[in-house]
């Protein structure tokens, strides 16, 4: 099956209807311009929550559009990442419209994520008071009510102009320059608010459900519902480490002038690439030379460092680059893998579908692992085991170590965060750090790139390079990968005592030659295309760059290749 015409549509039939093809295959007779809305009740039996966005021909569109004849159309759920993705970005958009007939003057920038909640900087640095927030509150809870209709004009490029803000300019008007010329974008409308939005939105605020504003740092925290409780807020909790990964973040954009896609690509085009790759690394070499600075810490006796972080956050390097700034201090790191002390297949916990859970703690002899770590500590030479894959079983193989006076303890794994791993050594003695990819990169003020996209994308040209995996196949793995960290990793980000981010600014734009060619590959009748889709639409904004200049200790050779820490994987 591909999208798109079908030989079944020669035939004639009345000027005023058209043939959608849904996605059951069944072919269906509608008026023409019925949208996808109204099409959309004819599936809905299907789905177990509320529909949320559609599909034309392969592309993620909202319900709100009207496909032609002969197309193929399907439907994304609320409770599919991507219908939620729409739902936090319809939040967003009547965040910014109450703010518009509330206090004009302010100006937001959507930053990043705190876990159910979405933090919005005000960039002209205006308070607002708790009275000025129940306002705002109020305004949108009226707005939800009234179930205000979001309207949507879809117009070439050229035809954008007239609804970029004037606010925006500097931001949203190179972005617009940088799409192609015949290049359809949508337009929505919310009242006389107008907004450019790289996700869909829902078709109008009804589906909103439990939220509140909070005041953070200098902005505002939007707290919306999970994806599966969307009536009901978790308890909030402030998570002030991650907050001020993501200040230093979004200050190191600044001091580079690259807040933007639309800043890198200036950077590219005028020639600078090499000047935004050598300050993005060094700034790294830095960050971790300090870490090193603290591990070796007069006030401290750190012997057991624990690394931990989501899939994609380049762990390997940053450990491998540690490990160089320790010895550089004097210290002798001792690397010991979690995978190591897998249990017994046999005693390995099991999913509700039968196949074995190895993402969950209890998957690992922690009474074990405690064990070894306070003999090592108490200077005692400990043998660690081998974990064999292919017969899961753990086997002995003569790999002896011995702390001694400069030996660190170095352990890298998903559970490095969760006291139950390492219950047994004292805190004084050990040091968590957390590692993700926390982008400060945004497309203009209202359209962020998710940190997950970027994780996503690294993942994709690493399991390509070194894993033999196509890009299908690691986008049809990663909800799977996203609920174990859901369930394994986030919940116990902020037990770190130092938190890393390792994203690069200029990273976008050398995955642009890796990434593309990968998802180019996936047909347009394959499930996972909507998804390639999108990421193609995202990287044909932005310039490629030269990958020739970027040095062999990297975070990104981790997934382009020729790393000098050689196989990392």
């Amino acid at each position: 099956m591909q999208w798109g015409k079908t030989e079944k549509t020669i035939r004639k039939r009345g000027a005023e209807e058209m043939e959608i093809i849904g996605p059951d295959g069944a072919r269906r007779q509608y008026q023409t311009g019925t949208p996808l809305l109204t099409i959309a009740r004819d599936h809905q039996e299907q789905y177990d929550s509320p529909i949320a966005v559609g599909v034309i021909n392969g592309e993620i569109q909202p319900l709100q559009l009207c496909p032609g004849e002969g197309d193929h159309v399907g439907f994304y759920p609320l409770d599919s990442e991507t219908g939620y993705r729409a739902y936090i970005a319809t939040f967003q958009f009547a965040l910014i419209a109450a703010m518009a007939r509330q206090r004009p003057e302010i100006r937001l920038e959507v930053e990043n994520t705190f876990g159910h909640g979405l933090y919005c900087a005000v960039k002209n640095k205006i308070f607002l008071s708790k009275y000025d927030l129940e306002d705002i509150t109020r305004c949108m809870e009226e707005m939800i009510r009234d179930q205000e209709p979001i309207q949507v004009k879809q117009v070439e490029r050229d035809g954008a102009w007239p609804y970029v803000n004037p606010q925006l300019y500097q931001d949203e008007a190179p972005l617009l320059e940088a799409l192609p010329e015949n290049h359809k974008i949508n337009i929505y409308q919310l009242g006389d608010q107008y907004a450019y939005s790289v996700t869909p939105l829902l078709p109008n605020l009804g589906c909103l459900k439990a939220f509140q504003l909070v005041w953070m740092g200098s902005g505002i925290l939007l707290r919306y519902g999970r994806q599966e409780q969307l009536e009901k807020l978790e308890p909030y909790v402030e998570r002030k480490k991650l907050a001020q990964v993501y200040a230093d973040s979004e200050k190191m954009g600044q001091v580079m002038h690259c807040p933007t896609v639309a800043a890198l690509n200036r950077y590219i085009r005028e020639g600078n690439s090499r000047g935004i790759i050598q300050m993005c690394e060094a700034y790294h070499e830095k960050s971790i030379a300090r870490i090193a600075d603290e591990i070796n810490a007069d006030d401290r006796n750190v012997r057991l460092v624990l690394i931990a972080g989501p899939s994609s956050s380049g762990k390997t390097t940053f450990s491998q680059r540690l490990a160089v700034q320790m010895r550089v201090n004097g210290l002798r790191p001792i690397p010991i893998s979690l995978d190591n002390y897998f249990k017994e297949r046999e005693q390995t916990p099991r999913l509700p579908d039968g196949s074995y859970d190895f993402e969950s703690i209890e998957a690992l002899d922690t009474e074990l692992f405690n064990d070894h770590m306070e003999r090592l500590l108490r200077d005692e030479t400990v043998e660690i085991p081998y974990f064999n894959f292919k017969t899961g079983h753990r086997e002995y193989r003569g790999q002896k170590e011995f702390l001694g006076d400069d030996g660190v303890l170095v352990v890298e794994g998903i559970h490095g965060m969760n006291e139950k791993l390492s219950s047994r050594v004292r805190r004084r003695n050990k040091m968590k750090i957390y590692i993700s990819a926390l982008t400060p990169l945004s497309f203009d003020d209202y359209n962020r790139i998710p940190t997950t996209d970027m994780r996503l994308l690294r993942r994709m040209v690493r399991d390509s390079q070194f894993r033999s995996h196509d890009a299908r196949q690691t986008i049809q793995n990663w909800s799977k990968v996203r609920d174990g960290e859901e369930e394994n990793i986030f919940p116990f980000s902020e037990e770190a005592d130092i938190m890393f981010n390792t994203t690069l600014i200029y990273e976008l734009a050398v995955f642009k030659k890796y990434a593309c060619p990968l998802l180019e590959q996936i047909p347009r009748d394959a499930a996972e295309y909507p998804v390639a889709r999108n990421f193609l639409d995202m990287l044909q904004i932005v310039e490629p760059i030269d990958d020739k200049a970027i040095p062999n200790n990297s975070i990104i050779r981790e997934f382009i290749g020729h790393s000098i820490f050689g196989d990392l994987l």
